[in-house]
């Protein structure tokens, strides 16, 4: 079978090009750069001062030698981009990643999910296991009641996940922003969204909401024995 050709997201370049050019090859680079768009550099004594992006990538440099970034900058980098679509995500990237002097505003990513709330849940998970395992000593049946407790939440002693409340395959359901999202739950208690796993429902939760913190209790519902949707708080009530 044929592999299927990749298409370029960077066209073509130019990199650490004096600004002189605008002066004294003005033709010349607007017929090589004419209006097209992509991202741009500013640099000041080889040290990156700013990045930008443009629909007219000649017009907007050009601009630069006039407005509040003159004299700041005495070179450039062009990065002609194929689809427009990308420009302000790939700016912020980069933004982001290099952190120029002259850039006050980072930017935001569309549609990236903040994933330090769930890494914060995951990493106190893992050292209450820890503390657990070095409490427990050397009897493997406290290690194991130690275990069970590190997965229950400080604030009320109670269970953090489904282990043992719904049954493997058993399907949740929540809605978010007018849109209905669809979990299961396997025979450990960890629950699926598409091709992702969570340990908890708050993990779950907070993974749809974007990385906001959220009670998973309050956010998921099944379907009950009377197959009414409720939330899976209710199924608290039920462990020993």
């Amino acid at each position: 079978m044929a592999r299927r050709k990749l298409r370029r997201l960077v066209t073509s370049n130019l990199e650490r090009i004096s600004s002189k050019v605008f002066d004294e090859y003005h033709d010349e680079i607007t017929q090589l750069v004419g209006r097209r768009h992509g991202v741009y550099s500013l640099y000041k004594r080889e040290r990156l001062y700013y990045v930008g992006l443009a629909k007219d990538l000649r017009s907007r440099l050009d601009g630069h030698l006039k407005d509040k970034h003159a004299s700041k900058w005495d070179s450039f980098s062009l990065y002609l981009i194929r689809n427009v679509n990308y420009l302000r995500e790939l700016e912020s990237l980069i933004i982001h990643v290099a952190d120029p002097k002259a850039n006050i505003h980072k930017g935001r990513f569309a549609r990236s999910t903040n994933l330090r709330s769930t890494l914060e849940e995951l990493m106190e998970e893992r050292d209450r296991a820890k503390r657990a395992e070095i409490l427990a000593g050397h009897s493997r049946k406290k290690k194991k009641r130690r275990r069970r407790r590190s997965r229950q939440r400080k604030t009320s002693g109670r269970r953090a996940n489904l282990a043992g409340l719904l049954s493997s395959g058993t399907e949740l359901r929540a809605r978010y922003r007018k849109k209905e999202y669809v979990a299961s739950v396997d025979g450990t208690g960890r629950i699926s969204i598409d091709d992702k796993t969570f340990s908890s429902p708050s993990a779950a939760g907070s993974f749809v909401r974007n990385g906001k913190a959220t009670d998973g209790w309050m956010f998921w519902t099944y379907k009950n024995e009377v197959s009414k949707w409720v939330k899976i708080d209710e199924l608290r009530s039920k462990q020993p």
